[in-house]
């Protein structure tokens, strides 16, 4: 996010320091440059061009069918932040560093999620009027065919796919467990790999219309139709169907509001087999981190913002499942989720 403040000469990283550049205007500036750069470079097909093979500017724009003198102002950019590297020829090329998270053929790339964040420069656009009214955005009220929902769904399976693997060997099932209730679980992932993960098991996710289309395309390319199956419906609403030996509520919490969560655990309790298991993934307002912690704040507000709602606390979350009838939460230890944490709880009776 320093892309503006970066002094370019021993005067200017003084006059850094002594606080006479107005660097409120240069992050207002480079944070939004910085991330439509990166947008445009993957909807455009840049990124998947540069990850191909190595050409220099003009053969890029030639490729792709873009404007040349814009598209050579855009690498420029990406090698300014080393994204792309040029090499002594003037050919460019995907930096080594960013090929695994640019690559489109990357198992662990996250250019679709790059994608999706370009729906979220209007909304922040709009946040004057969250302070204002009070109004958020509620992106989740889109029609079921508007093409929003794929560019997020995916977006947030490239993230998935970070983690799903670790958090199914860490969960604990129980045993014999045949069935799970993934509820908002999207594109189905979590839900997927946990069933590779315990032979016998299979899976239901519950979702909006929108998000459950795009998961059946998710799941059916990936072969796992017969491991994983689609409800649709609202997670704060809809009733969960009996008999599952866990239920999955990952990404979901910071979506509802405090009166919304007690009902839903109380649905997940009633669901669950005796000896059932609750799982949950999510980002929380850690208390030694609530308000000084950069990513945390900001986090909390784009919840606001997109959902009305807000980053819980942990204390609320164990005070919640002890009155829907679980066991106090354990938090399972993760390596690959920086932000988030992952809980699980027993049904109590």
């Amino acid at each position: 996010m320093r892309l503006a403040l970066r002094g370019g000469n021993p005067l200017e990283r003084a006059a850094l320091r002594a606080n006479l550049v107005p660097t409120p205007a240069a992050e207002a500036w480079g944070g939004v440059a910085m991330s439509g750069v990166l947008v445009a470079a993957v909807r455009t097909g840049i990124v998947a061009r540069l990850a191909g093979a190595p050409a220099p500017a003009a053969q890029i724009a030639a490729d792709l069918g873009l404007a040349p003198s814009p598209t050579r102002l855009l690498l420029d950019c990406l090698v300014s932040t080393g994204h792309v590297r040029r090499g002594r020829d003037g050919s460019l090329r995907l930096a080594r560093r960013n090929r695994r998270w640019l690559d489109p053929a990357s198992e662990i790339g996250v250019a679709r999620f790059v994608n999706a964040c370009g729906d979220y420069f209007d909304w922040w656009r709009d946040l004057d009027r969250l302070l204002v009214a009070g109004t958020p955005v509620e992106h989740h009220d889109r029609p079921p065919e508007d093409p929003y929902w794929r560019r997020y769904i995916l977006g947030q399976l490239d993230l998935a796919r970070l983690s799903a693997a670790e958090v199914a060997r860490r969960l604990d099932l129980p045993a014999g467990a045949r069935s799970v209730l993934d509820v908002g679980g999207g594109h189905g992932w979590y839900a997927a790999m946990l069933c590779r993960a315990h032979p016998g098991l299979t899976a239901t996710v519950l979702d909006l219309p929108g998000s459950a289309r795009v998961g059946r395309d998710v799941i059916e390319a990936a072969g796992l139709s017969h491991l994983v199956s689609f409800l649709e419906g609202d997670a704060r609403q809809a009733e969960f169907p009996p008999d599952q030996d866990a239920v999955l509520c990952f990404n979901l919490l910071h979506h509802l509001t405090e009166a919304e969560i007690p009902a839903l655990f109380a649905r997940a309790h009633a669901a669950l087999n005796p000896g059932g298991t609750l799982a949950i993934l999510d980002a929380f307002a850690e208390p030694a981190r609530a308000r000084t912690d950069a990513a945390a704040t900001h986090l909390a507000l784009f919840v606001r913002l997109t959902s009305g709602s807000t980053v819980h606390r942990p204390d609320q979350l164990t005070a919640w499942l002890h009155a829907a009838g679980f066991t106090p939460p354990r938090r399972v230890r993760t390596a690959r989720i920086p932000g988030l944490a992952l809980y699980q709880a027993g049904k109590r009776r």
